[in-house]
Order: C-alpha cells, then structure tokens, then sequence
C-alpha cells in the first residue's frame, strides 16, 4: 500500500526523489513526469499537485539528474530507454499494478514511450502540451524560430534574423530563437496568455539541468505518434489555445488521430495551463479519471 510522503528511491542505479500524495484516495495512481527536459516537478507541484491529491493518489518524481535526483556519473544513461526504465522501475519499487502517465510537455514524450512500451501496465494517458508529431511534420524545432518572431521588437527581429542566416542546424536556430526571446522586453507576452499569471519566483524552486536538454532534445522517435496510436489507450489531452511552444495544432492533430482521445481546450492559457487556468485543469483531468 502506497503512503503519503518523500522518499528515495533507487532507480537504474541514481537515487530518485520521490514524493507521494492523496495515497487515501485509492484507484489507479497518477505518476507525473515533468517537462524540460532537465526540470522537475516542482511548478506542477506547486501549481495544482494539491488540488490534484485531493481526489486522486498521485507519485511526484524528479528524472534522473533532475531537480531534487541524483545526477549519475555516466551522463551517457541521459537517455529515452533509460527514463522508460527508470519508470518501470519505480512502478515496481512502489507496488503498483497500473498507473495512469500523467507527461507535461517534454514529458509526454516519456508517458507515450512508457506508454508503447508498456502498455499492460498503463490504465489511460494524460498529455499536457504534448510535442508528439506526426512523422510528416517538419519537426517542431524546426517551427520555434517562427513561433519567436513575432513577439520580438524591431531590434530584436532583426538581431536574430541576422543570426539564423549563419546557422542550418534546427537545434542551434531552436537555441538562438530561446535565447532572443528570453532576453526580449515582450518575452511574457511569448510565454503566457496573461502575463499577470506568471508565479513568483521562490527560493527553493530547484535549477534546471542543460546537461539533461542538450542530450535529449531533438532525439524525438519519428514513429512515436503511430506506435502510440496501436496501442490504443484512453487518453486525456491538455492543450492551451495560445501555448506558442508546442502550438495549438500539434496537440489538436495527435487528439484526431488517438482512436480513444480526449482534447480539452483551455482558452485563456499558453503552456503552463496548470498557472493560468488551475482550477479548470484539476477538473478535467478528475472527470476524466472518473469516467
């Protein structure tokens, strides 16, 4: 039996932080994996982890090299087999039968994998802003700089312009449009619907890990969206009307595709739903547990 609480547990040989909520409320167990890739749980945490406890039993976890975890000696095992594993691993460590891939961003990319992989022991889906594409798109890498340029000012279009001239590889043109856009005096505008939601910064949120970005951004699997689609799974997905990250038509054309998904539209939230729309978030994702 799971129990409230923060524990370590052990999982290909990193310790993991580990934290269990609403142990109370039985059924099949939310376990959520972040996004980034390199952040941790602890936005989701603060934002709606709660209010989510409330009414379902959900398993907090920071990836390995992530947040409050471990780093490993060998960042070679900064990989997508190894996320999977460490996540098999942890269903068994806790008991678990099922459970129920709750990925944010980045980390849809693991619940869906987890998902391919092993699929017996994954009761439904849940994917907010899931970046999964069909193996025709161009890739959203490709798409970022595009997404970026229009929220910049004159000066700073043309700097970046200036820049992606000299640059083909679509990681490097991704950093460079990240970069402009993080430095620009409209970047709130890029990252939330509504500006006036974006959190206050607190002291103890942990660091991001660039290690953990750089080895896994751009290693998306071309047939994802197809293998996910076979294996046939009730899937709630979560997708913010103005998330100029992953955009509105990627999570709206794997929910058309999914033989049994479920598309939630959230009218006045970008990508971080959970900090604009927190409340109609935890309703969704609780009638859908229900259902």
């Amino acid at each position: 039996m799971l129990s409230d609480g923060v524990r370590t547990v052990s999982l290909g040989g990193v310790e993991h932080w580990v934290r269990v909520a609403g142990a109370g409320n039985g059924g099949v167990p939310l376990v959520l994996l972040h996004g980034g890739p390199g952040e941790s749980s602890y936005s989701i945490e603060q934002s709606v982890g709660d209010a989510m406890a409330k009414a379902a039993t959900v398993v907090f976890y920071d990836q390995r090299g992530c947040g409050r975890s471990a780093r490993p000696t060998d960042t070679g095992t900064y990989t997508m087999p190894q996320l999977v594993a460490d996540l098999e691993e942890l269903r068994t460590a806790l008991g678990l039968e099922r459970i129920v891939p709750w990925g944010v961003s980045f980390g849809c990319l693991l619940a869906a994998e987890y998902a391919v992989a092993h699929r017996n022991q994954v009761d439904r889906l849940i994917l907010h802003a899931p970046p999964i594409v069909d193996p025709l798109h161009p890739g959203l890498w490709t798409m970022r700089p595009g997404a970026v340029d229009p929220f910049l000012t004159t000066a700073e279009r043309v700097a970046l312009r200036g820049q992606l001239d000299e640059l083909t590889d679509p990681i490097e043109r991704t950093i460079a449009a990240i970069g402009a856009i993080a430095q620009s005096e409209n970047a709130a505008q890029f990252f939330y619907y509504d500006p006036a939601n974006i959190p206050a910064a607190l002291d103890d949120a942990p660091e991001s890990n660039l290690e953990v970005a750089m080895a896994l951004v751009g290693k998306e699997r071309r047939g994802l969206a197809d293998d996910l689609a076979a294996a046939d799974l009730p899937t709630l997905i979560l997708a913010g009307l103005w998330d100029r990250h992953i955009g509105f038509d990627i999570p709206r054309d794997l929910a058309a595709r999914l033989p049994r998904a479920e598309l939630e539209i959230f009218p006045r939230a970008a990508h971080s739903i959970d900090e604009e729309q927190p409340a109609e978030y935890v309703a969704a994702v609780h009638a859908f547990l229900g259902r």
